[in-house]
């Protein structure tokens, strides 16, 4: 389960929410699959605390946890934590990344501790007995037991998926919910589509597990008019169990060399909010973090390309087909002539919006 950061880079490379430690013990995740090649992008997580709440079920060491927000809010929280760390390594790794030119949490690859791998620790769940496991962990293996048994139809085993959150790193308790990460574009897009069926013709996973599809109500920023309902929206897979009100959180996590961008080769010059209309061409990498579609823009005084979206809420929205009218951190790509909108910038967030036009039915 915990393995060397040399030899992960060189196999299979930081995926988005793995975990690891600092030298001094912080827990930290990593921020996505767009990483530098000698530092991980991350998020302060857990933090050691005498009086802490959180506690490894095998050191005893207690832990509070840093954030307890989504999208920016939990980047903001975080960051914050990490800069009130005066003089500590955690305010040294606060640096100005030269790919986005804005702050980051850059921990170096030679200040990793432990580094901690999903898909290892799900295989030790899904080896073990069910009497040498514990409650929540028996309740991932059966999870994941019966997306298996559906999944007959898809190219998907076991080694696609990994058990992110607290119980990678064994701080698990009664209030710990459960963060599954499927890892390929082909499986999670093909995994989505096969939820989502089971979510319409309402067919359980298994007795008292449910698939249900969830919309972007909840996010301000995500607006709809017309022909465009709520309902429409919903476009987001998630897996119920009768009795266990923490939830169950499936993240599509891409693998090493899918994303069509290799970070460094490209960086980013701000020019400021733009707003536009669009139609959406091409949502391969939608569902991921970072998300990036491609669009062709219909009106507006700036033609971006594509989409690069930042932030966990707008993450799985956009989808070929739509047309919206997006709000933006326009950014121009190098000296290249090519240009984004940003969704998730730091300084902008509460500016950004998408709001749908038009869409068609997914399912």
């Amino acid at each position: 389960m915990v393995g060397s950061i040399h030899d992960i880079i060189a196999s299979r490379g930081v995926l988005d929410h793995d975990i690891f430690t600092d030298r001094t013990g912080n827990i930290l995740f990593s921020l996505g699959h767009y990483q530098p090649l000698d530092r991980v992008i991350s998020l302060l997580k857990y933090v050691p605390d005498a009086g802490g709440t959180w506690v490894h079920r095998v050191s005893g060491q207690h832990y509070t946890r840093s954030y307890q927000h989504q999208g920016i809010d939990a980047f903001t929280s975080a960051t914050r934590v990490a800069g009130e760390s005066a003089g500590t390594e955690l305010a040294r790794w606060q640096v100005i990344d030269p790919v986005f030119g804005t702050s980051f949490l850059e921990v170096p690859h030679d200040q990793i501790n432990a580094y901690f791998l999903p898909e290892a620790r799900l295989a030790g769940i899904l080896e073990s007995s069910d009497r040498d496991l514990d409650t929540l962990e028996l309740k991932v293996k059966h999870v994941v037991q019966a997306i298996l048994k559906h999944a007959g139809t898809i190219d998907m085993t076991a080694e696609n998926m990994g058990i992110t959150g607290s119980i990678l790193w064994r701080g698990h308790s009664d209030r710990s919910d459960i963060n599954l990460n499927v890892y390929g574009v082909d499986v999670c897009k093909e995994l989505e589509r096969m939820l989502a069926s089971l979510a319409q013709r309402r067919v359980q996973l298994a007795g008292g597990m449910a698939v249900e599809m969830k919309g972007f109500d909840d996010v301000p920023g995500i607006q709809h008019a017309g022909q465009v309902t709520s309902a429409s929206l919903k476009r987001k897979p998630k897996i119920k169990i009768d009795g266990f009100k923490p939830g169950i959180q499936l993240r599509w996590c891409l693998k090493k060399g899918e994303f069509p961008v290799v970070y460094g080769t490209e960086s980013y010059v701000d020019r400021g909010l733009a707003t536009i209309t669009a139609r959406v061409v091409d949502d391969r990498f939608t569902l991921f973090f970072p998300a990036m579609v491609s669009i062709e823009t219909i009106t507006g005084r700036v033609k971006p390309e594509r989409v690069l979206i930042y932030d966990t809420r707008f993450t799985r929205l956009l989808r070929s087909g739509d047309v919206v009218e997006i709000t933006g951190l326009f950014q121009e790509i190098n000296d290249s002539g090519r240009s984004q909108l940003l969704i998730g910038s730091k300084h902008h967030a509460r500016d950004e919006r998408v709001s749908f036009l038009e869409t068609t039915r997914q399912w």
